[in-house]
C-alpha cells in the first residue's frame, strides 16, 4: 500500500507558530504520525476501488445477462404462441371470404 506522506516537524511548527507550546505542539505531531501509520490500513486506494468496482460491475453484468436471456427466451416463446393465435384465426377467415 501507497505510504502518506506526513511531516512532522513542518506540522509542530504550524502548530508553534499558532501559539501552542512546543511540548504539546511535538505531542501533537508525534500522536498525528500515529495516527497515519495506525490507520494506513484502513485506506482505501484507487487500485483497489478499482479493483472492487470491477468485481462488482462483473457480478451486475452476469445477472443482467441471465435475466435478459430469461426475458428474451419469455418473448421468442411469446412471439410464436402470438403466430399460432393468428394464424389459427386469419387462415379460417380467409377460406370463409374466399369460399372454400
Amino acid at each position: 500500500m501507497a505510504a502518506i506522506a506526513f511531516d512532522t516537524l513542518r506540522f509542530a511548527r504550524r502548530l508553534i507558530e499558532a501559539g501552542v507550546p512546543d511540548r504539546q505542539a511535538e505531542v501533537q505531531a508525534e500522536l498525528m504520525a500515529e495516527a497515519f501509520v495506525f490507520n494506513m490500513d484502513s485506506v482505501v486506494t484507487k487500485d483497489y476501488l478499482d479493483a472492487r468496482l470491477g468485481e462488482q460491475e462483473a457480478k451486475i453484468e452476469a445477472k443482467f445477462n441471465a435475466r435478459f436471456a430469461t426475458v428474451e427466451s419469455k418473448l421468442n416463446l411469446h412471439s410464436w404462441i402470438l403466430a399460432i393465435i393468428a394464424a389459427s384465426t386469419v387462415i379460417p377467415a380467409i377460406t370463409r371470404l374466399l369460399g372454400y
